[in-house]
């Protein structure tokens, strides 16, 4: 059957035009062209991660990761998802229907080339690989691109939704697309361990440009329905002059503007506290990952401290934003308040960075409703100078969690950065937005040991991307801060031992590099010093007996239970007499 037989796109009540439906080869070129501007454009590092990968000429990278972006959809030639949608111009208009097995396009698009084109070298890029080979790379890519909606395919036997007519189809659309990449290839590197690794480390983050890309490709406002048969290669410079404009979507990167001081990002200290000061004076030109532990009273400037040591690192080249994650929406709230004041001199004045409040009730907050810039989408529209907060979000993140760590700095709930290292859908996107960012992650203390566990696989995810991370704590026990740097130690592949530190260490700075542990204590202010009296009681018998005293004297008097449970016990003696 011709490949002109097959939609890909269908109208669903939309009144912007085009036909009632868009063909299914024209739809997979569609997000090939976008998917080629973004290596071009190095939209989300996608032409970096690419050169990681052995592909150091960007057109032949962006001809490749087009090429694997036409195998996306190759489920949809499936005929259990063809029936879906009836129009007279298709064959199977007057077919009967069949009943099938409910599976995911996505997941038929990779059933398809386990089953049927795996099996077709003649689809496969030219390579000095054996056929046997080239199979198994391209096996290694199948998932990367069929897996397009947040989750990977599942692997599961042949079953019937592709006739044989499906089948061929699919292959002379792949074949015929093949064409349009000239400088297509698969090189040596990636059949072997190292290549294999690498690719299996960098793959979250190319599966998320799959993702993003799809998002863009299948926006009708850039790309209108279309059935009309024209040659693939007429219709390849259609949609590559599309997908140019369409990328205007991404907003543009923003530049880290030079760390010049503690006063660019906070005037009003006039005088560094001893963390601070530590925060400026730290060595932070090592090669690599890094994690640093910042630990002292309230009132010793902490964010501060973590924001400083963020600049720097960012005018180092080393990120290119940040995300400050906390235990509660409300601590986000008030954190993205006080972000509100210092942001944008992480950047250069002529930057239009945007500033993300991520949690599942952000639009509760009016300021940063107020916030958002750019409500078209459209990445070619200057910000509202009159209002006083226009330099605020782009209105592409803010419209989805998913897609908020992608901003260049981001303040939330620290489940929104926990989800990337989590089964959720589309953690792919939460990962890719987190590549090239430091982690801060406040009150850790407050983690329950189910949350630590989550945060130490963010810090060693982090670790293993070269990325740096900035705890902060009230204080820490020994067994929390050991398991921190484990984590960190497992990403950098590296051992790695937090010191036993005494009594008297603390507040206390923790630096560890792919090298080395640099642990030292720290002085605090005079204002926060204090010093609290400790008593020891050994039994329920003598806390009632203090509570008892304390009531008598008329006094106030706190006893904190380890659960409800044993506070109800306690008090009911009390209240009957």
């Amino acid at each position: 059957m011709s490949i002109y037989h097959y939609w890909g796109k269908s109208r669903r009540g939309e009144t912007d035009g085009g036909d009632d439906y868009h063909l299914l080869c024209w739809h997979s070129l569609d997000v090939a062209a976008v998917g080629y501007w973004m290596v071009i454009n190095n939209i989300y590092f996608i032409d970096h991660y690419l050169k990681k990968l052995g592909i150091q000429d960007k057109e032949q990278a962006a001809q490749f990761f087009a090429w694997i972006l036409c195998w996306h959809d190759i489920g949809k030639f499936a005929h259990s998802f063809q029936q879906l949608y009836r129009h007279e111009a298709l064959n199977i208009f007057n077919e009967p229907t069949r009943h099938y097995e409910k599976i995911a396009h996505t997941t038929l698009g990779y059933m398809l080339w386990n089953s049927w084109l795996s099996e077709c070298p003649e689809l496969f890029p030219p390579s000095s690989l054996s056929v046997r080979k080239s199979k198994r790379v391209m096996a290694l890519w199948m998932p990367v691109t069929t897996g397009h909606h947040g989750r990977p395919p599942e692997a599961i036997q042949e079953l019937d939704h592709f006739r044989q007519q499906d089948k061929d189809a699919a292959r002379d659309f792949l074949l015929r697309i093949k064409a349009l990449f000239p400088l297509i290839t698969l090189p040596e590197a990636w059949d072997e361990d190292e290549g294999i690794d690498q690719f299996q480390q960098l793959s979250w983050f190319i599966s998320a440009a799959v993702v993003l890309a799809d998002w863009t490709g299948s926006a009708s406002r850039y790309f209108p329905r279309t059935a009309e048969k024209m040659p693939v290669d007429t219709y390849w410079q259609q949609a590559l002059a599309k997908a140019q404009t369409a990328i205007t979507l991404f907003p543009s990167a923003a530049n880290v503007s030079a760390f010049t001081g503690i006063e660019t990002l906070f005037p009003f200290i006039q005088h560094p506290t001893p963390l601070q000061q530590k925060a400026l004076e730290l060595d932070i030109n090592v090669d690599g990952a890094q994690l640093f532990i910042l630990e002292d009273v309230t009132g010793a400037g902490k964010t501060e401290a973590a924001l400083i040591l963020a600049h720097r690192l960012m005018a180092a080249g080393k990120a290119q934003g940040l995300y400050f994650g906390l235990p509660t929406m409300a601590t986000a709230n008030a954190m993205f308040e006080r972000m509100a004041n210092t942001w944008l001199a992480l950047y250069q004045p002529d930057s239009r960075p945007s500033l993300i409040l991520a949690h599942s009730a952000r639009r509760l907050m009016d300021r940063f409703n107020q916030s958002i810039w750019s409500v078209t989408l459209s990445g070619t529209e200057e910000p509202d100078e009159a209002q006083p907060y226009s330099q605020g979000c782009a209105a592409w993140f803010a419209d989805s969690n998913k897609k908020a760590l992608l901003a260049e700095v981001g303040v939330g709930t620290l489940d929104q950065a926990m989800m990337a290292v989590m089964p959720f859908k589309h953690n792919n996107l939460r990962l890719l937005g987190l590549s090239n960012k430091i982690l801060l992650a406040d009150e850790i203390h407050a983690c329950d040991a189910w949350m630590s566990r989550i945060l130490e696989g963010l810090i060693e995810r982090q670790a293993s991307n070269g990325n740096a991370t900035i705890l902060l704590s009230a204080t820490l026990s020994q067994q929390q801060r050991d398991k921190l740097v484990a984590a960190f130690s497992r990403g950098v592949r590296r051992s790695v031992q937090a010191p036993l530190l005494g009594h008297d260490d603390y507040p206390w700075l923790t630096q560890v590099t792919q090298t080395e542990l640099i642990s030292q204590r720290v002085d605090t202010r005079k204002e926060v010093e204090r010093c609290v009296d400790i008593g020891w009681l050994h039994s329920e018998e003598a806390c009632l007996e203090r509570i008892g005293e304390a009531v008598e004297k008329g006094n106030c008097i706190a006893w904190i239970r380890n659960s409800v449970d044993d506070a109800i016990r306690m008090c009911s003696p009390r209240q009957r007499g």
